[in-house]
Parts: C-alpha cells; sequence; structure tokens
C-alpha cells in the first residue's frame, strides 16, 4: 500500500513568525511535487493496477482482431506498465518521505517560535469578544423596537375598527396581529412568523391594501333600545334566532344586497 504524506495544517503565512514562512513554502513545494507526481501516475500506483492494465490489454486485442491484424503484435500495456511500475513505487515513497521531512522542520521550528502569537491570540478574542456583545446588545435593541412597531400597527388597526385601546410605547416583545406570541426563537424565524401574520390578517406591508376594518356600529333591539359593537358582532346579531329582533339601527350598514360580496365578512 502506498501511504500518502502526513502534514501538519499551520495559521495562515501571515500569522507565521518570520522564520517559520520559509520551511512552510519549502513544504508544501515539496507536497506539490508529491501531489503532481501522484495524480500523473495514479493509475500505476492503484491497487488495481494490474487487472486495469490487463482490461487495456484485452481491448486492445479484440480491436486488432476485428481490424484485421495480429492481437499479438499489439504493444501490451500490461507488460509496460510492470516495467514501470517499481520505479513509479520508488520515486513515489521518496517524494512521501521528503513531504513529512520537510513537514517534521517546519514543525519544529513553528513550536520554537508559537509563544509570539499568544498576544496575537489573546488580542483577537478580546477584539471578537467585544464585536459579539456590540451586535448582542443591537439585536436585542432591534428586536425591542420592532416589538413596539407591532404594537403600533395592532394599535392603530384597532382604532380603524370598533376598539379605542390606550397607546403604549413600552412593549418590546414582537406579537402576532392576533396580540399572541410568536412560536418562533428570537431572530430571522421570528420576523418572518410575525410579518406572515400581519399579511394572514389582510394588513399590507405598506397599508395601501389593508382589508376593511372591522368598525363600529349600531343595532336596535327589539325594545328600541341600540348597543354599539364591532361590525362583525352585530352582523352575528342580526337576524339571530337566537337573539329575535334584533336590526341595524342604520340601513346603510347592513351587508350588501344577495349575490353582492360583502368584503367585511369575507376579509381575511
Amino acid at each position: 500500500m502506498n501511504v500518502s504524506p502526513s502534514i501538519t495544517a499551520l495559521p495562515p503565512a501571515d500569522l507565521l513568525p518570520e522564520s517559520v514562512r520559509p520551511l512552510l513554502e519549502d513544504r508544501d513545494a515539496a507536497y506539490d511535487r508529491w501531489s503532481d507526481f501522484d495524480a500523473e501516475h495514479a493509475p500505476l500506483l492503484s491497487e488495481s493496477w494490474e487487472a486495469a492494465y490487463e482490461a487495456r490489454d484485452i481491448v486492445a486485442a479484440a480491436e486488432a482482431v476485428a481490424a484485421g491484424k495480429d492481437p499479438m503484435k499489439v504493444k501490451s500495456a500490461l507488460v509496460d506498465a510492470r516495467d514501470r511500475r517499481p520505479r513509479v513505487i520508488g520515486a513515489f515513497r521518496e517524494l512521501v518521505k521528503a513531504v513529512n521531512v520537510a513537514d517534521r522542520a517546519l514543525v519544529q521550528e513553528y513550536r520554537k517560535h508559537v509563544n509570539a502569537l499568544a498576544p496575537v491570540a489573546a488580542a483577537g478574542l478580546q477584539s471578537t469578544a467585544k464585536a459579539y456583545e456590540d451586535a448582542h446588545r443591537a439585536l436585542l435593541e432591534a428586536r425591542a423596537a420592532f416589538g413596539r412597531a407591532t404594537a403600533f400597527r395592532r394599535y392603530v388597526r384597532a382604532w380603524q375598527g370598533s376598539g379605542s385601546p390606550d397607546f403604549s410605547d413600552s412593549g418590546s416583545v414582537p406579537t402576532l396581529a392576533s396580540g399572541m406570541a410568536p412560536n418562533a426563537e428570537p431572530g430571522l424565524a421570528e420576523v418572518r412568523e410575525v410579518m406572515d401574520s400581519f399579511r394572514a390578517a389582510g394588513l399590507s406591508d405598506d397599508a395601501s391594501a389593508d382589508a376593511p376594518a372591522d368598525r363600529l356600529v349600531k343595532i336596535r333591539f327589539g325594545d328600541s333600545q341600540e348597543m354599539e359593537l364591532a361590525y362583525s358582532q352585530a352582523r352575528a346579531l342580526v337576524g339571530s334566532a337566537n337573539v329575535p329582533g334584533v336590526e341595524w339601527a342604520d340601513p346603510a350598514d347592513a351587508p350588501a344586497a344577495s349575490g353582492a360580496v360583502d368584503q367585511e365578512a369575507t376579509r381575511a
């Protein structure tokens, strides 16, 4: 079995001490020579090399017979491979040895000077920790702002309809259009879930195509008393067998005539 060289992975050259860099170049050059040789002679270095070259001879002989030629005069690929393979293996092993020797020299020199990398590694740790903290703080602030924005969108929507909630900008947790908490964890999935919930509720991204709000209307009971409530609730009561005698206080609030589309009743 032909064993490949073993090389040690080190940091990029610009992080290495000056004395180590030439040895890295030498090791990499030795590795490239081995790699090129290995690719060039891969068929001969394969464990199934003999069967592969024998198959070539079989094909060549069959083609010779088909062409009316003497198959025994065809040059044998297998014989040629047997002749060349020992030299290829010898060269391969020497190239592997050269890579391993160069790698050991590189590692020895690197270990002598690795202490010089400690301040660089420490500085990198400190700077990235600070960047991580800043990014996390920015994420929390952005999420809180997003939470206030979801609350304000719901607040405006409520006033457009039958609600009259008090304004508050103290909320900091994003909510769905329904006011419920999203299932997704904080992050992009949470943003998508929240935004999709508003769209599903009939609220467009720029409010230009919002579905009609559930406005306030009045209904009149059989005893002439009137009540103000949401359109969706009024629509369920007017004409209900459970509460007879309920009618629209203003006929203009009644659903569209039969056959027409009642946008408020069919909104998302």
